[in-house]
């Protein structure tokens, strides 16, 4: 498991513990990463949108992390600049 899984984890914990409100900073940093990455609009929008009932904020938080981290694993290698001469 790396960092981000870890980070991704926490959070998913910290909202079951003590719900959206304890992580409404995480979430909107990764509501950013989600619209960068062309995520599910209607996902990004629920999770974003802190006047949505938890439950539906919550669901919105596993379809958004489950497509950023296909995103992540689908991503095409980098090449090192140093390596590409």
């Amino acid at each position: 498991m790396n960092t981000n899984d870890r980070y991704l984890h926490r959070i998913a914990a910290d909202i079951d513990q003590h719900g959206m409100a304890a992580v409404e900073s995480d979430v909107s940093m990764i509501v950013d990463s989600a619209r960068r990455a062309h995520i599910r609009p209607i996902a990004v929008s629920v999770l974003a949108d802190r006047t949505e009932p938890e439950i539906a904020r919550a669901r919105a938080f596993g379809l958004v992390v489950s497509q950023l981290r296909r995103s992540v694993d689908h991503a095409p290698a980098r090449i090192p600049a140093a390596a590409a001469l």
